[in-house]
């Protein structure tokens, strides 16, 4: 066993040594409490500084369906054209990175209040001049159980471009839908019995600039279409399994509201006024038979 041995002299200078030390970390450390909500705030203000050069865009998938069960389309992805970015030029065509699972989506299932993200992307500042979904090969009807042919219309390619015109802001979150009229897109083939071609008819609209109604119908059996008609435009939807039904996109008027169930409910018509960034609740809508 070594044993050392430490003078007095030595014992002396440690203990100043420790002291010292002591001192110094806690002086290091008041220093840094001093400085840590500057240094928080400065992280703050860098971060917000960069969200005001950006805005989030969401695109979401709607639909006004036709006569059939479902209708099953192939789409890769969606962009959108920038124009005006902040530093003065123009940015051209982004991608979007394409979120749902599968590219294979049943967009007659899109109704009500029903719908899909297509992609969301961080924008640089400027304004949306054009958006455009890319479809795939792969389409097709189901119509009482029967798998029907759906392909690309002679005269349309697989890319559709809607001329849009959102301006992007800093800091702001937009979400922009696309309503696609199934029924309008989709007519029967002259050329070829059982089969259907696709030549996609669509809207855009933002949140935020529109207005929106929603109802209820019973007896659900009734399935109506169901129009929503100001002046010379007129949307379509279907009511889910419970019987409800949903219109956004709108403009602010006064709209006839068209019922038009499968036999034996007879039609019926209503009317609603809308305003411009609001929700009108219509009441329950009783459909009779003859």
């Amino acid at each position: 066993m070594v044993t050392f041995v430490m003078s007095q002299s030595s014992l002396v200078s440690l203990r100043s040594h420790l002291i010292l030390q002591s001192l110094v970390m806690n002086r290091i450390r008041h220093i840094f409490i001093l400085f840590l909500p500057f240094l928080v705030f400065t992280s703050s203000c860098l971060e917000n500084e960069v969200n005001q050069k950006r805005s989030l865009v969401n695109i979401y998938l709607i639909d006004a369906p036709g006569d059939f069960d479902q209708a099953w389309l192939e789409i890769l992805r969606v962009e959108v054209f920038l124009d005006e970015v902040n530093n003065g030029e123009t940015e051209g065509w982004v991608p979007f990175d394409y979120i749902p699972l599968s590219n294979i989506v049943n967009v007659s299932a899109l109704v009500a209040e029903s719908q899909l993200i297509l992609g969301r992307s961080e924008l640089e500042l400027g304004t949306i001049r054009q958006i455009k979904l890319v479809l795939g090969e792969e389409h097709y009807l189901i119509k009482d159980e029967d798998r029907l042919a759906l392909s690309l219309a002679p005269e349309v390619n697989n890319e559709v471009v809607l001329d849009v015109d959102y301006v992007l802001r800093g800091g702001n979150s937009y979400d922009i839908y696309l309503d696609m009229d199934l029924g309008r897109s989709i007519k029967a083939d002259p050329n070829a019995e059982e089969s259907y071609l696709l030549n996609p008819v669509m809207r855009s609209f933002a949140t935020g600039d529109e207005a929106s109604i929603s109802g209820k119908v019973t007896p659900v059996d009734a399935q109506p279409f169901v129009h929503a008609i100001l002046g010379q435009d007129t949307l379509t939807t279907l009511t889910d399994e419970s019987g409800d039904f949903y219109f956004r996109g709108l403009r602010a008027g006064e709209y006839q509201i068209y019922f038009h169930p499968a036999s034996p409910y007879l039609d019926s018509t209503t009317t609603v006024v809308t305003k411009l960034d609001s929700l009108s609740q219509m009441e329950t809508i009783l459909l009779r038979q003859p």
